[in-house]
């Protein structure tokens, strides 16, 4: 069972070998094909330096090369490394709808999956391949995806589905007729039976397989199918008749230097020998097998580690390179960026000299301009000021006119007022005359007021002209209190002109005593703070 795990890696690798790359295969991957069948470490070390070679990173024959580099890395051991290489590959092979190419490498992926993730996970790709295979109707791609379903669902115990997908390969195979991959699938199908104890089916299937090999003369897998044969006459207890298969097997397996075949003919015999109670041959076989183990792990383990080391190498160069490609365009960079800078230098000093030119020649002009511009301000200053002395002279003049009219205004009311007093003075000696009497001079003293109301303008005349003087005074007091009296902003005028209490009581035609009740009531009204002066409130408004 385990030479029939061999010979199935070795038939991927012949289908690797038959890989197409887009509309033509390349010539330096085919030849690195070649190269890897006898020598794989040198075709990895010619494909690490064409993949190096390769500008753009994004082409579908980068992609192909990243593709058989995973390939390489997987029969190297170094399953991680290669994995990574196929999802690389994988997208590309997207980017660019190569839909044959994504199927044959799901098939890659999924027998890295069987060996680092799950066989569920394997066959999932295995089974996305196949679909892939028979959209574009690839009979040989579909032989070899069945071939490996079957197998999965042998791992997971599926038997009757193994059968189904390895007869299912047969059927297309025997149109194809192709030997050499009917041998293998035959080998599967014996496998099954193996693990399903039907040993004389196995027995069947395998000697189809050994004779299809030893028709073709493929000598590399006959070893394999000798092991198989012998398998079904251990399991059967016929170890006697199953020691010359595996005598054979090992011969032809020395003579071809194939250390993994050899060993399991040797395990077989010491097995076969210790079912014939021969313990001593049987402990000899197995004791060379370890042996041979060992020895083939060293070679695993030191093949792996050169290759290790060649591919830390080829990072180490690719790293050094791209550093050398990083001083080189810098150095490019730096110098593109000198030139640049001496042209901008020079253009700049060029246009700065033009634009200086122009800035002289612009200040200059703008100059002048400015000049003209200062003396026809300066003449319009000049009349601007006379106009300005002008208006003054005339509001001064106007003032004073009004200050006079206003003065006049309180004369009058102070004349109005004496007229008054004389008129009461008369009033109370006339009650000491005679009945005629008091008529003739009640007649008179009516013609006098008569005449005194004729030049009377009353107190509207007085505010107008006051208010000519001092605007807004009266609008902003009553702000203050609406409800100020008419006595009220008599009593705040007089006191705005900056009159005497004894003029003020003249003009009101009231007594000091009054006009001190008068004055306390406006200021009440005003809702002065104690301690405020009304005079030098109402001049300050």
């Amino acid at each position: 069972m385990k030479i029939r795990v061999i010979y199935a890696l070795v038939f991927f690798l012949v289908w690797v070998k038959s890989f197409q790359i887009a509309n033509g295969q390349s010539n330096d991957l085919e030849l690195i094909q070649k190269k890897a069948e006898s020598n794989p470490k040198e075709a990895y070390s010619r494909l690490t330096d064409l993949i190096i070679s390769y500008s753009d990173t994004k082409s579908l024959r980068y992609g192909e090369a990243l593709y058989l580099e995973g390939v390489l890395l997987k029969e190297f051991g170094l399953y991680k490394d290669a994995i990574l290489k196929l999802y690389q590959a994988e997208q590309i092979f997207q980017t660019h709808s190569y839909t044959k190419g994504l199927a044959e490498l799901f098939n890659v992926i999924g027998q890295l999956y069987y060996k680092t993730k799950s066989t569920s996970a394997a066959l999932q790709k295995h089974q996305e391949s196949l679909r892939i295979f028979e959209s574009l109707e690839d009979r040989q791609g579909i032989v070899q995806s069945l071939g490996l379903i079957g197998t999965m669902h042998e791992k997971l115990g599926n038997y009757s589905k193994a059968l189904i997908f390895q007869n299912q390969a047969i059927e297309l195979l025997k149109i194809e007729e192709d030997s050499s991959q009917l041998a293998i699938l035959f080998e599967n199908i014996g496998s099954i039976y193996e693990d399903l104890n039907q040993f004389d089916s196995a027995d069947l299937y395998f000697q189809k397989a050994f004779e299809l090999n030893w028709n073709a003369g493929d000598s590399l897998k006959l070893p394999g199918n000798l092991n198989n044969l012998g398998d079904v006459r251990r399991k059967t207890n016929k170890a006697t008749e199953a020691i010359p298969y595996y005598q054979e097997a090992l011969g032809l397996s020395i003579r071809l230097g194939n250390k993994y075949t050899e060993r399991s003919a040797r395990v077989d015999l010491g097995k076969s020998y210790a079912d014939l109670g021969e313990f001593e041959w049987a402990y000899n076989y197995f004791a060379s097998a370890r042996d041979l183990s060992e020895s083939i792990f060293s070679e695993e383990a030191a093949r792996q580690l050169a290759l290790q080391e060649f591919q830390f190498e080829v990072r180490k160069q690719k790293t050094e390179i791209g550093h050398l490609e990083e001083i080189h365009q810098f150095e490019v960079k730096m110098r593109w960026l000198l030139i640049g800078l001496i042209l901008s230098i020079i253009t700049m000093a060029w246009i700065f000299f033009s634009k200086q030119q122009l800035r002289i020649r612009t200040s200059q002009s703008q100059l002048q301009k400015q000049r003209e511009i200062l003396e026809v301000k300066e003449k319009l200053i000049l009349s601007e000021k006379e106009n300005i002395n002008l208006l003054e002279s005339r509001m001064s003049a106007e003032v004073h006119a009004q200050q006079k009219a206003l003065s006049a205004q309180t004369l009058h009311v102070i004349e109005k007022n004496q007229m008054l007093k004389e008129i009461q003075s008369k009033l109370q000696s006339t009650l000491n005359l005679e009945a005629k009497e008091q008529k003739k001079k009640l007649r008179n003293l009516i013609r006098q007021i008569d005449y005194n109301l004729s030049q009377d303008s009353d107190w509207e005349s007085f505010k107008q002209a006051f208010e000519n003087v001092h605007h807004d005074f009266l609008k902003n007091l009553k702000s203050k209190n609406p409800e100020l009296t008419s006595g009220d902003l008599k009593l705040a005028c007089l006191m705005k002109m900056n009159m005497s209490n004894k003029e003020i009581a003249a003009t009101l035609g009231i007594s000091i005593e009054s006009l001190r009740i008068s004055r306390y009531r406006l200021r009440k009204r005003l809702q002065l703070a104690e301690g405020k002066d009304l005079q030098n409130y109402l001049l300050g408004m």
